[in-house]
């Protein structure tokens, strides 16, 4: 069966700061995220491993999204050494100086759907922990896709977990042989 990874990347990066210790240095840069595909995927053929992220604008004379910028680009550079296709969104500074994402859900969930109606896969394996995928997630069984949601123990979204039926819940130990 052909399967297509969907990462929601501060999503994944929020849930691997948990799943690897709060006392570890925990870091998307040290972590191989191909393996880690492969190891989820182990019964399927990966076409593609997606990883949806706000892209960061630089400031100027603005420090901290200089060193964001600067950590966002050395990302890039290893997701694309792992044949990760990265997919950009817009990530927007609020007058309190928060930073937040927009238009990366949507995003994910247009082209899940897209690649489902091109029978691009069979399944989608939907790392994300967010309940606004549910109707994208519906629109994808619709097409007699499956979806495989992938969250974290800690943070097990009932919403994906029930419309999906097929669902991996990782913990600590999952994790830590992909973290270098």
């Amino acid at each position: 069966m052909r399967a297509i990874i969907f990462v929601d990347g501060s999503n994944f990066y929020h849930r691997l700061k948990y799943l690897s210790g709060e006392g570890k240095k925990s870091s998307l840069l040290n972590f191989n995220l191909l393996d880690f595909c492969k190891w989820l995927c182990r019964d399927n053929t990966i076409v593609e491993i997606r990883y949806y992220i706000g892209a960061v604008r630089r400031q100027k004379n603005n420090l901290k999204s200089e060193k964001m910028y600067a950590d966002q680009q050395r990302l890039f550079f290893k997701l694309q050494r792992q044949s990760v296709k990265i997919i950009l969104g817009q990530l927007i500074q609020h007058r309190d100086k928060s930073y937040h994402e927009k238009g990366v859900d949507v995003r994910l969930a247009v082209e899940m759907i897209r690649l489902a109606r091109q029978d691009k896969y069979d399944t989608a394996y939907l790392i994300s922990s967010d309940t606004d995928l549910v109707p994208a997630v519906e629109e994808v069984l619709s097409l007699h896709r499956k979806v495989k949601y992938v969250g974290a123990s800690d943070s097990q979204l009932f919403g994906l977990s029930k419309v999906t039926g097929d669902y991996l819940l990782l913990r600590p130990e999952d994790i830590v042989s992909f973290c270098k």
